[in-house]
């Protein structure tokens, strides 16, 4: 079972330890039976595993309902009970799962990045906080992006690299843009898979316009929470494991075993801030580390620049680390032009742990619309684009930063790098 992270001692956490602890035997004896359940049935573990920790419920007629469909709301519910998410926000919405959507909302679970006219990343919700929006059913494509987001920006998971995902998913090459890196990462992690040759589905096809029903949200659920209950796949493989080095320890791989609560608490002060507003607002957090560059010349020799960028001070001793690490590097990477801490939005620039390089080499791309951020990228051409296997991208995986490079659910950050697993 992966570790879940706390913000204190609950009841879920002591069921879970409870249930590593009890034998299998002991667990079934436990079990809560249902009249439209039958014994054997492919979700039966599922299901049980979720009513003891008390995810889910029956209904009082003495049913389950496997094949009824889930709500955004109910989902939502599952998806922040199991992840041990809070909100200290009232929601303005009186919506039975409004709270849950708050939960959600300020822990980035429901957060798709665009760029508006100007460049500036903006941050819009994958459905709003309204009575119509939280009754609506959830879609499987909507599972998998709070899945996805569960996974990277809450456990910080290593991402998954896939081989020849559009011969593996049937329907890749046809599905929503916005959800095509979702579903991939969800589907490669064995948490949602794809259907059987049944109901006209093809077989290997995710179908993310279908709704979910109960038994297909236990299992979802029951997978995210215990590693070993995932499905293999054999086309995909997690990315390269990144381990702290000697005796000093970044903060990017500290966050990752970190509860929320005291993610907070380090970067902000407060456990109920989010992202600093301002400079202002970010005060002292925030300072100036000079680093060594390469600076590429016109006759195309290359010269040593000293540059300053603005990060938390958490991260600051980690920057300098991984900037001398590609000084370094036979590469001599040259640096043009680099961004650090911003307030324009509530990512990770706003925490003063996300660093831009080179942007008008290393575009952000939004899938949907095929809007960009800079004009390139051109790896292995142009001397300022980063490559997936260069020493940028090595140097600040060593010390557990991902990049952007690797994709989201709504689009792709060349020049991007963060203290996220996944670069978000």
């Amino acid at each position: 079972m992966r570790r879940i992270k706390t913000i204190k001692i609950s009841a879920l956490v002591l069921a879970l330890a409870i249930i590593l602890q009890l034998p299998a035997a002991a667990l079934a004896g436990s079990s809560t039976k249902f009249s439209d359940v039958p014994s054997g049935a492919w979700y039966e573990d599922y299901m049980q595993k979720l009513l003891w920790l008390e995810i889910i419920k029956g209904y009082p007629d003495g049913t389950f309902k496997p094949e009824a469909r889930v709500t955004r709301g109910e989902f939502l519910k599952m998806i922040t009970i199991a992840a041990e998410l809070y909100t200290v926000t009232k929601p303005k919405e009186k919506h039975w799962a409004a709270e849950y959507w708050q939960m959600a909302y300020e822990n980035e679970l429901l957060s798709i990045q665009t760029a508006d006219a100007r460049g500036n990343m903006v941050v819009t919700t994958l459905f709003p906080c309204t009575k119509a929006a939280l009754d609506t059913y959830i879609t499987r494509y909507e599972m998998a992006f709070l899945i996805y987001n569960t996974i990277y920006n809450i456990y910080c998971e290593n991402m998954m690299v896939l081989m020849d995902a559009e011969k593996n998913i049937t329907d890749y090459e046809t599905m929503d843009k916005n959800f095509r890196n979702v579903v991939a990462q969800t589907y490669a992690k064995g948490i949602i898979t794809g259907y059987g040759n049944s109901e006209g589905i093809k077989d290997g096809a995710f179908a993310g316009d279908r709704t979910m029903t109960r038994a297909e949200a236990c299992a979802a659920i029951v997978r995210l929470l215990w590693g070993s209950e995932r499905k293999k796949v054999d086309f995909a493989k997690e990315s390269e494991q990144t381990k702290p080095i000697g005796d000093f320890v970044s903060f990017a791989f500290k966050y990752r075993n970190m509860s929320v609560q005291e993610r907070r608490l380090a970067l902000f002060g407060n456990a109920n801030k989010t992202h600093f507003t301002s400079a202002k607002d970010a005060g002292s957090y925030i300072v100036p580390v000079e680093i060594r560059t390469w600076w590429l010349n016109g006759d195309g020799t290359k010269t040593t620049k000293y540059r300053t960028v603005y990060v938390h001070k958490l991260v600051a001793q980690e920057v300098k680390l991984i900037f001398e690490e590609i000084y370094n590097d036979p590469e001599r990477f040259p640096i043009k032009d680099i961004g650090g801490a911003r307030y324009s939005d509530a990512l990770r620039h706003s925490w003063g742990c996300a660093i831009d390089i080179n942007p008008n080499e290393n575009y952000y791309l939004q899938y949907a619309t095929g809007y960009k951020v800079g004009t390139l990228w051109e790896p292995g051409v142009n001397p300022y684009s980063i490559t997936s296997n260069g020493s940028v991208v090595r140097a600040f995986a060593k010390y557990g930063w991902g990049w952007g490079g690797q994709g989201w659910s709504s689009g792709v950050d060349y020049m991007h790098f963060s203290i996220l697993s996944s670069g978000g």
